[in-house]
């Protein structure tokens, strides 16, 4: 039995794990950073980050989305048209 994997679905599955680990990882090691430098306690840009990084992931699924609907009209348009 022979799979079908869609590649490019992959790729973009595969980059918006990255983007949501690297935000779990980088929120908390901002907010110590910005306390340290501020030396006290206050809510700042780093807790945009999540936000940034939801923008981040957004944008990458609808870039995919775009691609694929562009691939479903060129073969509509007759250009991976099968020979009858």
């Amino acid at each position: 039995m022979k799979i079908k994997v869609n590649k490019k679905k992959l790729i973009v599955r595969i980059l918006e794990l990255l983007v949501i680990i690297a935000t779990i990882i980088l929120t908390p090691m901002a907010i110590k950073y910005a306390t340290a430098v501020r030396g006290y306690e206050a809510v700042g840009g780093e807790y945009l980050l999540p936000i940034f990084a939801l923008v981040i992931i957004l944008i990458i699924e609808t870039i995919y989305e775009e691609s694929e609907e562009r691939r479903k009209q060129q073969c509509r348009g007759g250009k991976h048209e099968k020979i009858k």
